[in-house]
């Protein structure tokens, strides 16, 4: 029998391993905070948080270590550290504003992006814009040792969590998605101005995080939403003029402080760019939402099953939520079958939503722990 580990390998090399490898867990495939509760409620282990980690949408960062333990997760991840020089503060009325500048409100059951400090600025304005500090030595502060620790004394694969949005994203909250997409069209200086200044961010803080963590882990995670339920957010030629640039020189910045995989996450219906994301050395695709006649898993597979490791595919808006669990069994099923387990990670295609049953959950990962 194959370690995690071995298993996580098994997929990276396109080898059929001695059964599937799920996941659950970093910032693109775990639950709301709601949902995660009523899963561990359900599964027996406490009603409360106990040591999880919540992220600044409301949504799970660190598991608790028995849940990943009853799915057989084989991922374990490490995480960037705050910064030192930085300090969250919520106000009364549970709003707060994150070290980008950037304010979040509580909307329902999520923190949602209302405040963008960039929404008025000009070319000047970016100079004297205070940016996050990659170098603040805090976000480092024990890393390594943890890596080291959780990489000699388990047989877990190791990944590089998310630092936060992607490049593009960040772009957009600093100066609201509307305004961002006109600067994009009508005001190249300024676009690719912000664009480059968020891009050193990245790449500062990546840098720093790889130095402490590259020896250890087997997969990086990226992000940048790209597309919507239907459709790309930006022409292909608009991304591969702006963005596609920034992307390949954060992977190139990546590629040089680690032999892990790059894990690169993007929402909604995106295959006319799936080839671009390749040559710039994407190798694990995230999250393949379930779109029909967008990113069905038989034409991913046809078109890009020798060059790709997939990640991701349960459908949390319509089966997991609404579906009975032989529907999310037939749904897990369809996705092994048509990826093939050696090219396939089953895992959440972005955060379970609140209110969907635990026995659905359940029933995803039972079913593909029984396919052989």
């Amino acid at each position: 029998m194959l370690s995690p580990r071995d298993r996580v390998r098994a997929v990276f090399a396109g080898e059929r391993p001695d059964r599937p490898v799920v996941d659950l867990g970093g910032r693109v495939a775990s639950l709301s905070t709601p949902a995660y509760l009523a899963l561990k409620a359900h599964l027996g282990y406490g009603d409360a948080l106990d040591g999880e980690t919540v992220t600044l949408l409301n949504t799970i960062g660190a598991f608790d270590e028995r849940v990943l333990q009853r799915f057989d997760v084989p991922f374990r991840r490490v995480y960037l550290r705050p910064a030192a020089s930085f300090t969250l503060a919520v106000a009364a009325d549970g709003s707060f504003r994150d070290e980008w500048g950037v304010g979040y409100r509580p909307t329902g059951p999520y923190n949602e992006r209302i405040g963008h400090p960039l929404a008025e600025a000009t070319l000047d304005d970016l100079e004297a814009f205070p940016w996050p500090d990659p170098h603040d030595p805090g976000r480092v502060a024990g890393l390594a040792e943890e890596a080291r620790r959780l990489y000699e004394t388990s047989d877990y694969a190791l990944a590089a969590g998310h630092i936060g949005s992607g490049v593009f994203q960040d772009c957009w909250n600093l100066r609201g998605m509307a305004r961002f997409m006109l600067d994009m069209a009508a005001d190249r200086d300024f676009a690719e101005a912000l664009l480059d200044r968020v891009l050193a961010v990245h790449v500062g803080m990546w840098e720093h995080f790889l130095d402490a963590v590259g020896d250890y882990v087997e997969m990086v995670e990226t992000a940048d939403d790209l597309g919507g339920q239907d459709g790309l957010l930006i022409s292909p030629q608009m991304y591969r003029d702006l963005v596609k640039p920034r992307h390949a020189a954060l992977n190139e910045a990546l590629r040089a402080r680690t032999n892990a995989r790059i894990f690169y996450h993007s929402c909604g219906a995106i295959m006319g760019l799936i080839d671009d994301l390749i040559e710039i050395g994407v190798q694990v695709l995230n999250p393949i939402q379930p779109l029909p006649g967008h990113m069905d898993p038989e034409a991913l597979r046809r078109r890009y099953g020798d060059r790709l490791v997939f990640h991701g595919g349960l459908d949390v808006q319509t089966v997991l939520p609404d579906g009975a669990p032989d529907d999310v069994r037939r749904h897990v099923r369809r996705y092994l079958d048509a990826l093939g387990p050696e090219r396939y990670i089953m895992a959440p295609a972005n955060s379970v939503q609140p209110g969907t049953p635990p026995e659905n959950i359940i029933a995803a990962f039972d079913e593909a722990a029984a396919t052989s």
